[in-house]
């Protein structure tokens, strides 16, 4: 899977690529956070911050009866950032992954059109949907206090890299007694 570098990072900080769902947090503080993000009258790419038309996300039903949404990799093109994360888990703000910034149906364009990130939604009804009651669709993008507190510690930290953590075995180093022990016969 390798690394990427964040396209708005300066100096730059390598994404590690094998956890999508750490880049989804660094690109998601950026677009709620960066001065240079938060102005941009387009909606842009949640991985690569590309306007969205040259990304584009495309969604589709997970396999069994209860499976949820997931990325639709086959009809989804254009980012420059390939990475995987549970779209699931993603979708969701909690402590352990706070960022919910995922591609989302908007539920007034056809089936057919791309879907909108999340952190993007309002922007997108305020530019193709500009008689629709807001009100009614806000709780597809309005932002928990938990996440918006839990994001802006990641802005704070975006260039600090974050190091892999492996877990450590929790069993105790296996002891062999002397009368166990094998030797070689000397000469």
């Amino acid at each position: 899977v390798g690394t990427s570098d964040c396209p708005q990072c300066s100096p730059a900080v390598t994404l590690d690529l094998s956890q999508g769902q750490r880049v989804l947090e660094h690109i998601g503080a950026h677009i709620l956070f960066d001065p240079s993000i938060i102005h941009s009258a387009l909606p842009l790419c949640g991985l690569c911050l590309r306007p969205a038309p040259l990304c584009q996300y495309f969604l589709k039903k997970g396999k069994g009866v209860h499976a949820s949404l997931t990325i639709n990799t086959e009809s989804s093109k254009g980012c420059l950032i390939k990475t995987k994360y549970s779209y699931r888990v993603a979708s969701e703000s909690t402590a352990s992954s706070p960022c919910s910034n995922v591609p989302l149906r908007c539920p007034l364009c056809p089936k057919a059109d791309p879907a909108v990130w999340r952190y993007f939604l309002k922007t997108h009804f305020l530019e193709k949907h500009k008689t629709a009651t807001l009100s009614k669709y806000e709780h597809l993008w309005k932002l928990t206090n938990f996440e918006t507190s839990e994001m802006r510690k990641i802005w704070a930290k975006r260039m600090t890299a974050t190091v892999k953590r492996t877990k450590k075995p929790q069993r105790a180093p296996l002891v062999v007694l002397e009368d166990h022990h094998a030797q070689i016969p000397s000469k």
